[in-house]
């Protein structure tokens, strides 16, 4: 009688196999999910930078019309800025609209310029920050003409 001989091929190698398996599976996992993590907050910061931008420019537009730096937030924003000394610090949500409690700050610094015989010329520099973090900044300016006087050309 011939006795054959089967070979049986370890449990052990194929659990080891699929370990390894899982373990490389996991650690592609991590890693996706970190790109995909990364990606969503540079997404969202570039997002909050472009509305900075558009509401930033705003300001800027109804700043150069007037010349009156309240007035130009009041159009962009929809809310009262009090300057003191020529600054003024607005509390701001993620979507850039006021709020008390907001996590990004607006800076506003207006500069005028000595008055002239016809005007003066001043200077509005908005800063944006999150954390104390600037990630967006934009300086506008405006000529504001004396009113009621001709300008004098010779």
């Amino acid at each position: 009688m011939i006795l054959l001989k089967t070979y049986r091929k370890s449990n052990n190698l194929l659990f080891a196999e699929m370990i390894i398996a899982l373990l490389f599976f996991v650690i592609s996992f991590t890693v996706i999910i970190r790109v995909f993590a990364g990606a969503d907050g540079l997404e969202r910061d570039e997002r909050r930078r472009e509305q900075a931008e558009i509401l930033a420019q705003s300001a800027a537009e109804a700043y150069s019309v007037s010349g009156n730096a309240e007035w130009a937030v009041r159009q962009a924003l929809g809310c009262e800025a009090a300057f003191a000394d020529g600054r003024c610090e607005l509390s701001l949500d993620e979507g850039l609209l006021p709020s008390e409690d907001g996590e990004i700050t607006l800076v506003l610094t207006e500069k005028r310029s000595e008055p002239a015989v016809v005007g003066c010329y001043s200077e509005l520099s908005m800063v944006f920050m999150k954390r104390g973090e600037e990630f967006y900044s934009l300086d506008c300016g405006a000529y504001i003409p004396k009113k009621g006087e001709a300008a004098h050309f010779d």
